[in-house]
């Protein structure tokens, strides 16, 4: 079974009304979309997830954790309207000699997190929000894979888009949209270090304090001495 463009259409406008209900968004599919192949005005978002694949010839399934899935995003503000373009990157059967390219199905979960990460992006690049919190939602390996990527029969790879995925950090489980832009969206305020950052900035400052206090109680010991040594001579 292909994926479901009724299902991402949906989720998409849910996850969209929960953090900017008065505003519309539209998500259509568009084979035609290519990385880093921009109209003016438009913007960029690109994710790499599991998923499994079906031949139409021979029947044979296979799953894929380097399966690109691009947007392009737009928005209007002075139609509160924005636009989104997606395209999934198909897949073919490397048993059949003359495999059709076929179109991934994806888990349920992982469709809600590849979209609450869309519009991540959309707050941060569309309506220039910041966050506390600026790491992806990670999608979920949850298949059993053979072998390493077959980029011999990966549309991506074959037209040269597909890389590498990047390393992201990753957000809490339990994170929505709505979490993030009610409680860690600040305007106009750089996002917060990470707490790493936090305890190293803090441990290497109560050093220098301590070694400051050091060397205060060693020229007040060593000015007292001094006067001592004068008192008795």
């Amino acid at each position: 079974m292909a994926w479901d463009t009724r299902v991402w259409k949906q989720m998409f406008q849910e996850l969209m009304r929960e953090v900017k209900p008065w505003h519309r968004w539209a998500l259509t599919p568009d084979r035609g979309l290519r990385p880093d192949v921009l109209k003016p005005g438009w913007m960029q978002y690109q994710q790499w997830t599991s998923a499994r694949f079906q031949c139409s010839s021979c029947s044979r399934n296979w799953n894929s954790s380097q399966v690109l899935v691009l947007f392009h995003m737009h928005w209007s503000e002075e139609k509160s309207r924005g636009q989104v373009k997606m395209r999934v990157f198909t897949q073919g059967c490397k048993k059949c000699p003359q495999p059709l390219f076929e179109a991934p199905e994806f888990t349920q979960e992982n469709t809600s997190r590849v979209l609450k990460n869309l519009v991540f992006q959309i707050l941060k690049k569309c309506y220039r929000e910041r966050f506390q919190l600026t790491e992806e939602v990670p999608v979920i390996k949850d298949i059993s894979l053979e072998g390493s990527h077959d980029s011999d029969h990966c549309e991506a790879c074959l037209q040269g888009f597909c890389a590498q995925p990047l390393q992201v950090m990753n957000l809490p489980q339990s994170w929505t949209p709505r979490v993030c832009s009610i409680y860690n969206v600040e305007e106009g305020v750089e996002p917060w270090p990470s707490r790493e950052n936090d305890c190293s900035n803090v441990c290497q400052n109560h050093t220098c304090r301590n070694l400051s206090i050091s060397c205060l109680s060693c020229v007040i010991l060593i000015v007292i001495v001094i006067i001592v040594v004068k008192t008795t001579i």
